[in-house]
């Protein structure tokens, strides 16, 4: 099994990566772990040959993010892409920032953008709004587990960034950050975000500035982390080491168990094991080699995904 963290690129789609992967590599067999927009960059892991039976884990995991939010104007597709749509609306202050960011960390529930690749009907609704068309889109469930504000700028700034004990933050000494074509010198928040599964950061540039009393869109965004695996452990897409691979274990957040052979051997077979775990487990065979990944109810495993090698 392969897995690769790599940076991926401003103006690239996830899929380019995977397809760049696939002819680097010499293999079909690439999938990613979790969709950047073409205008954001960072953290995509992706898996190759038997390690794709991971990626349903792997796109579970906690993602981190450095978001650029500029205020006063939105567009259709809630990012840089353009145009911007309406009259400048005004203009937040720090202090108003500050005080609106803590309610995302009580909302359980947001409504996707009309640009995603959410089905109403079989129907994707980024395709639907590039007809004209509108569709119903439902509130899906999020978390937000740390919000903050990094920094307010009169335009996107392309902030250095550097990781840290308390995540990346903004450092002037750290990496450069590559921000798509401003649409303007509008007012920006630079704000750092740990959410679950799922979650748009382009809803939270909308739905901040809605908080605000007016609108807003992402302006730049960074993925700094998915999981375990940091930015600083991503290697350009373009000159991809094929020996630089991720270790699964240390890439899965959840626990392990190691198993005897015989152990194993009763988990390759499908067999159940009464080990009194909750929740999501690695079962590690001999030689620390992944057999399974399981999920326990306190009493015993239910088998949810065998590796045979």
């Amino acid at each position: 099994m392969a897995l690769f963290a790599v940076n991926k690129p401003l103006g690239r789609t996830s899929h380019d990566v995977v397809d760049m992967a696939r002819k680097l590599l010499g293999t079909r067999r690439v999938g990613h772990t979790g969709t950047l927009d073409p205008l954001a960059t960072g953290v995509l892991i992706l898996a190759t040959e038997a390690s794709t039976k991971l990626v349903p884990f792997l796109s579970a995991e906690e993602k981190e993010y450095i978001a650029w939010v500029s205020f006063g104007v939105t567009t259709a597709t809630l990012d840089a892409e353009g145009p911007v749509l309406g009259p400048d609306t005004g203009h937040p202050s720090q202090r108003e920032i500050e005080a609106a960011l803590p309610w995302f960390l009580q909302l359980t529930e947001q409504t996707p953008p009309a640009y995603s690749a959410v089905k109403v009907g079989g129907v994707k609704a980024y395709e639907a709004a590039r007809k004209g068309q509108a569709l119903e889109l439902t509130p899906r469930p999020v978390v937000y587990r740390e919000v903050s504000l990094l920094a307010y700028d009169p335009a996107p700034v392309p902030h250095r960034i550097a990781p840290s004990a308390t995540g990346w933050q903004l450092a002037p000494r750290g990496r450069p950050v590559e921000l798509p074509k401003p649409l303007g010198d509008y007012p920006t928040a630079v704000i750092r975000l740990v959410v679950g599964p799922g979650t748009y950061v382009r809803s939270f540039a909308r739905d901040l500035g809605q908080r605000l009393g007016t609108q807003a869109f992402l302006s730049g965004l960074v993925r700094t982390r998915v999981g375990r695996i940091g930015l600083e452990q991503a290697q350009e897409i373009e000159r991809l080491e094929v020996s630089r691979t991720l270790d699964e274990l240390e890439a899965l957040s959840c626990p392990s168990v190691e198993l005897t052979h015989a152990e194993a051997k009763r988990v390759m077979e499908g067999v159940p094991l009464a080990i009194p775990a909750k929740g999501l487990v690695a079962l590690v065979g001999p030689k620390r080699r992944l057999v399974a990944i399981a999920e326990g109810d306190g009493f015993k495993l239910r088998i949810k995904r065998v590796f045979k090698t």
